[in-house]
């Protein structure tokens, strides 16, 4: 932003009712939600660097699956 456009921008936040701030922030809100819409955030990578390198997803659903075999081939404990 352009240092003469922020000074403005200051300017006209300072003279604002609490109301009209209110309605500046829903405005400016919506308009951010509109443009998320238009560009959804792409997930390739975006998970890089949370998980260990070494984690072998394939054998982890393997063995939740399996668990999961086990529950319901199970009967419940009798009360």
């Amino acid at each position: 932003m352009k240092g003469v456009t922020n000074d403005q921008i200051t300017t006209l936040l300072e003279t604002l009712s609490s109301e009209e701030l209110l309605v500046l922030i829903e405005r400016i809100a919506q308009r951010l939600r509109r443009i998320e819409e238009g560009h959804p955030q792409p997930l390739y990578g975006i998970w890089k660097g949370k998980f260990s390198e070494d984690v072998d997803i394939e054998d982890d659903l393997r063995d939740i699956r399996s668990r999961w075999k086990i529950a319901v081939e199970e009967p419940p404990p009798s009360a």
